[in-house]
């Protein structure tokens, strides 16, 4: 009997044992996933904390880009038009000249918009470009019709030469029309 309940004491105390270590176990396995939760959470408050400084670095470049197009535009206006960018005055001149030559092949009239076509530029620049062509040239000449329209029409020699002998009637409208012209750009 006493061999018995040695053999039932030894059988309990393996299995409190097993339970003990399997508690441990259960314990560690549990620490574990908690110490990854926690690693988990920081990671993800890193990824917050990134993409919150990614907005901000975001919409400081677009405040810097705002800023910078502020001061060129401030500049542009205080310097006097001859001695601003010399690449947009040049770049102005070439898209005037290529303008002449092409209406003095083709004689015409022709309206902003078929000169926006032709060009390949917007309608403000070709209101620029047409009023340069107009003062690099004598014989181009920039007229306004109805609702604010513009045209722009080239003055073989013959035509110039017979409208420089008479009178110029027109001269009032032509400074009328530059002011607007300088208006619109």
């Amino acid at each position: 009997m006493f061999e018995e309940l040695l053999e039932l004491y030894k059988t309990k105390a393996a299995e409190i044992e097993k339970e003990r270590k399997e508690a441990q176990a259960m314990m560690t396995l549990v620490l574990a996933i908690e110490k990854i939760s926690n690693e988990q959470n920081a990671k993800q408050t890193d990824v917050d904390l990134l993409g919150r400084l990614i907005d901000q670095v975001d919409r400081l470049s677009k405040e810097v880009a705002d800023l910078k197009s502020q001061v060129k535009a401030k500049q542009g206006r205080s310097v006097p038009i001859p001695e601003q960018g010399s690449s947009e005055g040049k770049a102005l001149d070439g898209h005037a000249k290529s303008l002449i030559d092409i209406i003095r092949e083709r004689p015409g009239r022709y309206t902003t918009s078929e000169l926006v076509d032709m060009l390949g530029l917007n309608k403000t620049t070709v209101i620029s470009v047409m009023k340069r062509a107009a003062d690099l040239d004598h014989k181009v000449k920039l007229t306004q019709g109805k609702r604010r329209k513009l045209y722009l029409t080239y003055k073989h020699e013959e035509e110039a030469q017979g409208k420089a002998n008479e009178p110029d009637s027109r001269a009032g409208e032509e400074d009328r029309l530059k002011l607007e012209l300088m208006a619109m750009t």
